[in-house]
């Protein structure tokens, strides 16, 4: 498949997406590309796409829904140079503890339940815990998170991230998966849109992200 011809296809794929969602707010799912202790919000929904470079052809793309108990169910698309094949996989998270008082978020799960991806049926668990903010760093952070967790497979051990939401409504998330560093940047654009800008193991992407909750 040439070059073009998949940056069409990616871009349909994130059109028909995006035009499908509504605006309202939701949380949770991945730090970047590691999963965060926290699911998203009962009956929640998200889409992220991210292209890299002309040049190298690749896309990723996860379409996330939450169900009434908040259990996750994500369905992902990755469209990777060198591979002629695309590879799509389904993966489930259940939170066990929500991130509530001295408690931590505890959530564990699978990573491409039926084999069909990379990741083949990984299983992992992870911990999350929001950070308590001083009256001063408040003024520049809404939120700091941390998550650290560990994994079979694909995993290749343990995992750990950082999530910054600041004031603004900027997010900057890092993480250490498969050994290794992950950047993402987030910066709103409307209501629940962000224009995102991720390092993969150095390798940038660009792309959306949009959110929906009841």
């Amino acid at each position: 498949m040439s070059g073009i011809t998949r940056l069409k296809k990616s871009g349909v794929f994130a059109f028909v997406c995006v035009c499908g969602l509504l605006s309202c707010r939701a949380n949770g799912d991945r730090v970047v590309l590691s999963p965060e202790a926290s699911t998203l919000p009962t009956n929640g929904f998200k889409l992220e796409t991210i292209l890299a470079t002309a040049q190298n052809c690749q896309n990723l793309s996860w379409i996330q829904v939450s169900s009434a108990s908040s259990i996750e169910l994500e369905f992902n698309r990755f469209d990777l140079k060198g591979d002629n094949k695309t590879r799509n996989s389904f993966n489930v998270q259940y939170p066990m503890l929500s991130d509530l008082g001295a408690f931590p978020a505890i959530s564990i799960g699978v990573r491409d339940l039926f084999a069909t991806g990379l990741e083949r049926v990984s299983v992992y668990g992870v911990i999350g815990k929001s950070i308590p903010l001083s009256d001063r760093q408040i003024k520049l952070w809404r939120e700091v998170k941390i998550n650290i967790g560990a994994g079979t497979g694909w995993f290749n051990g343990v995992f750990f991230g950082i999530q910054n939401r600041f004031q603004n409504g900027i997010t900057l998330n890092m993480e250490l998966y498969r050994y290794r560093p992950n950047i993402s940047l987030g910066v709103p654009l409307v209501r629940n849109l962000q224009a995102k800008a991720v390092s993969l193991s150095g390798e940038l992407y660009f792309g959306l992200s949009y959110t929906f909750a009841r």
